[in-house]
């Protein structure tokens, strides 16, 4: 009989999130101002934890104006844009069709879309979608990554691990996400990119469960720092696990029930509801989140929601790429229109 594991009961983040949808359609797309501003800022600290700093501005140059930026930048924010929408939508059609369930290519599929820039870039040398021939060090880490000659077995054992506690239940999906999250990020079964992969990773989870993506705050160090504790603290729980699937055990998913301590995983879990709270109460305060795709607003009103400037939305009008009218002094645009434009820009971004 499998232990039903005990940790601290999230609060019921999901009910909200359904609230949302009801409310105001599909929240998890860029045609929602609120979650695309979201979206960026997921982006943005994400890669900033891998060392890859950027600005606002650096996101938009990329993603919407067509601009060309410092090279590493384009590459690192093109295919974290292309591998977290193309996935975090997989999982939105996955959870409302109820098939949502994690898959080995799934995750390969992540470190494809992620890295392809970086490898047509020439600074990532390993094979896109395919796990490391060697082994790693990780700089600065409490664990050590599983030995390359169990990456595959550590690796089925965590899908199968999860999908069984997905149909089980045994977690809420919070915490069921937090977990797959640090497990994974100790194996390390990539050359490079396992953090961008594994915060995308954890997100996947979270919207294919009915939840919503969070930003990991990671731009300021006391940020990125505060990340590393909570993860080395839950760390400690998948060590014994890896070093006896390097003695050559034979683990079943039940068999590790007792191996992840509440005491250990806690404080990430903690830290992932906050975020989502942040995240959702974004959303219920977005400005136009609840207005109708026809809606006719002032164009300066959807550059402050949008991001854009007003003089780049006007050159776009005048260009004919953007449609408007002119009400007095003022453009008007509709809501369909831009967003059918941010869609477009970001699908269209050049490789860099």
């Amino acid at each position: 009989m499998v232990r039903k594991v005990r940790l601290t009961k999230s609060p019921d983040l999901k009910s909200q999130v359904q609230q949302l949808r009801s409310q105001f359609g599909d929240v998890i797309n860029v045609t929602n101002a609120e979650w695309y501003s979201l979206f960026k800022d997921e982006i943005r600290n994400s890669i900033a934890i891998e060392g890859v700093f950027t600005n606002r501005q650096d996101l938009l140059d990329v993603l919407e104006h067509n601009k060309r930026t410092d090279k590493q930048k384009a590459a690192a924010i093109l295919g974290y844009y292309e591998a977290a929408s193309a996935m975090y939508e997989y999982a939105n059609n996955q959870f409302k069709e109820n098939e949502f369930m994690l898959r080995m290519a799934d995750i390969k599929q992540i470190h494809t879309l992620l890295m392809r820039y970086e490898k047509d870039l020439g600074t990532y040398i390993g094979a896109i979608g395919d796990f490391r021939k060697n082994n790693i060090q990780v700089a600065q880490a409490t664990f050590r990554p599983v030995d390359v000659f169990y990456v595959r077995q550590a690796m089925e054992l965590f899908i199968k691990w999860f999908n069984e506690n997905l149909k089980k239940k045994h977690y809420d999906g919070i915490t069921l996400s937090a977990i797959a999250h640090v497990w994974f990020e100790t194996i390390h079964p990539f050359s490079d990119g396992n953090g961008r992969v594994g915060r995308i990773l954890l997100n996947y989870a979270l919207i294919g469960q009915g939840l919503m993506n969070v930003a990991i705050k990671g731009v300021a160090k006391n940020e990125r720092e505060q990340y590393y504790h909570v993860l080395e603290k839950a760390d400690r729980s998948f060590e014994d696990i890896h070093r006896r699937i390097e003695g050559g055990k034979k683990i079943q998913p039940a068999d590790l029930a007792r191996s992840i301590r509440q005491e250990d995983v806690q404080p990430f879990v903690v830290m992932i509801t906050g975020l989502l709270k942040e995240a959702i109460n974004r959303l219920k305060g977005g400005k136009l989140t609840n207005l109708s795709q026809e809606a006719l607003v002032p164009l300066r009103d959807l550059a402050r929601v949008y991001d854009y400037s007003q003089d780049y939305l006007r050159n776009l009008i005048n260009r004919g790429q953007l449609k408007a009218q002119k009400k007095g002094k003022l453009w008007y645009v509709r809501v369909r229109d831009l967003a059918r434009y941010v869609e477009k820009a970001g699908k269209s971004a050049p490789h860099q």
